[in-house]
Parts: C-alpha cells; sequence; structure tokens
C-alpha cells in the first residue's frame, strides 16, 4: 500500500483535488468498476499533461472460440461529467498499466 495525492478535478466529487488517497497494489482480479491509478505509457492524460491518471476502470472483452478473451475496449471513466474518458481500443493493449486500486480518499 501507499499514499499519494491526486491532482485534478476529473474525479470530482469522489476525489477532490489535491487530495490524498490510499492505495492498494497490484490490482488482483477484476478491475471493473474500481478506480485505479493508470500509467500511460504513449499518451498523456488530457487534464494534468502527465503520464499517469485516477479513473474508474471499464472494460468490454470478447471471448474466443477457444475460452480466450481479449479487451476490446477500455474506458478509464472521470467521475466528473465537464471531463471526457479515456478510450483504449485493442490496438492501444500495452500502451497503458494499471498501477494500483483506491481504497480510500484521506482526511
Amino acid at each position: 500500500m501507499f499514499v499519494s495525492q491526486v491532482v485534478g478535478k476529473s474525479m470530482e466529487p469522489t476525489i477532490a483535488d489535491g487530495s490524498y488517497c490510499l492505495f492498494a497494489a497490484p490490482v488482483e482480479g477484476t478491475r471493473q468498476g474500481r478506480t485505479v491509478l493508470v500509467q500511460l505509457r504513449d499518451s498523456l492524460d488530457p487534464e494534468t499533461g502527465e503520464r499517469y491518471t485516477v479513473k474508474r476502470y471499464e472494460s468490454e472483452k470478447a471471448v474466443s472460440d477457444d475460452g480466450t478473451w481479449r479487451h476490446v475496449k477500455v474506458t478509464l471513466k472521470p467521475m466528473n461529467r465537464d471531463f471526457q474518458p479515456i478510450e483504449l481500443t485493442c490496438e492501444d493493449e500495452g500502451s497503458v498499466q494499471v498501477i494500483a486500486e483506491v481504497l480510500e480518499v484521506l482526511g
């Protein structure tokens, strides 16, 4: 676990700009619907211009005939409707890494 300060307004009102959050890593099991810290390897967060972002994780998967699956689309959703989600397709695989999950907003 670790504590980090979240900068930006895209997760307000759930996580206010400047809030300190408790994170747990690694994220085990499904990430669906969890609020996560993501490293953007090939792009920048449109709000902050940084390579890290905190967003709600949502994904769509496709299952093959052999039972394996792959992500078709991953959406990193802000809570604040004034901000657009970051949408990734299967072509973007490997360009992002989920680092940790937000457990609690401190204070």
